[in-house]
């Protein structure tokens, strides 16, 4: 009741200054000063329908200062109206309607709109929230805003991702008879060969959601490296004679000629097998039967492709390079 009884006495007190200016003016009576400020009341009414009433005053002569003298900030979308009009410079009656706030979720941002918009399409392009085609949002554009609606906004951007993968090369070899054995040369050097793999991205607010294969392709061969090792055997020294069977040793070679750990090629005159074994003994201060070059195990025996006891294969022996 208290409220209501203040309310009308500021209402009337613009109302009986705008008279006793009427009637100065009319009657060519000097005027008292103007004073240093005006009494006001701003009604505030927010979107709820609700009402607050502020009092106070102030020398001002814009709607929008005035709120603020008497400590009622005003947004851009507000509404403003007064009675009577500023012009008469004797204070009165300002009303606020407070405009309608809606939350926006942009992507990752979350917005506060205030508008007088009726839709959410209105609303979007008020403000300037372009969509592109591919864009969603939770409401159809000619929805009905309402105080506690919540406008959400999913950016959809679809791009083109290309990965790269590398192609390992192979190394091919080939014998070079004219290089000596053990040695080997570089006639090409591989380099790695690139494939790349293209996808068409989709992604909501940033986020990854599909990934569709667009190409699969070679871009660069890879190129092999060709190495070739030798097979040349260079010969030191050789001698021809029978090989004869030892039972003192399965996997032996004894030599009339050569010391222990020569590397020998040994060849079977008679079939044209050739193995290569290390001396792994020799007859000593003993002399080799005549004719025989070598005593061999039974393993080294069947490996030079001789199934018969006794005197065994004439062979030729060469003492090889390593």
């Amino acid at each position: 009741m208290k409220i209501i009884v203040n309310l009308l006495a500021l209402l009337f007190i613009p109302v009986f200054l705008f008279a006793g200016y009427t009637y100065a003016k009319s009657n060519n009576e000097p005027m008292s000063p103007e004073p240093d400020s005006w009494p006001f009341l701003v009604e505030e009414i927010l979107p709820t329908g609700e009402k607050i009433v502020h009092s106070g005053s102030s020398a001002e002569v814009d709607l929008r200062t005035i709120s603020i003298d008497l400590d009622v900030n005003p947004y851009l979308e507000d509404r403003l109206s007064s009675f009577p009009e500023l012009g008469f410079e004797m204070g009165g009656k300002i009303t606020l309607h407070r405009a309608p706030s809606y939350t926006v979720v942009d992507g990752k941002k979350s917005m506060l709109y205030r508008s007088w918009a009726e839709s959410v399409g209105e609303l979007l392009i008020e403000k300037g929230v372009a969509l592109g085609d591919e864009d969603k949002i939770n409401f159809s554009a000619d929805e009905a805003l309402t105080l506690d609606i919540l406008i959400k906004i999913i950016r959809v951007a679809r791009t083109k991702l290309v990965e790269k993968e590398s192609i390992d090369f192979k190394v091919i070899e080939k014998e070079d008879p004219n290089l000596e054995r053990g040695k080997t040369r570089i006639e090409q050097h591989g380099e790695r060969g690139i494939r790349e793999i293209a996808y068409e991205v989709i992604r909501e607010d940033g986020e990854e959601t599909s990934r569709t294969l667009i190409s699969n392709e070679i871009t660069k061969e890879a190129i092999n490296t060709i190495k070739y090792y030798g097979t040349k055997i260079t010969v030191l020294s050789s001698v021809k004679g029978y090989a004869t069977l030892t039972n003192a040793y399965s996997n032996g070679v004894v030599s009339a000629n050569y010391g222990r750990g020569t590397l020998l090629r040994i060849t079977n005159l008679a079939n044209g097998v050739r193995i290569e074994k290390r001396v792994t003994h020799t007859w000593g201060a003993a002399s080799a039967p005549w004719g025989v070059v070598l005593d061999v195990g039974a393993n080294i025996w069947t490996s030079l492709g001789y199934s018969e006891w006794g005197r065994g294969p004439y062979v030729l022996v060469e003492k090889i390079k390593e």
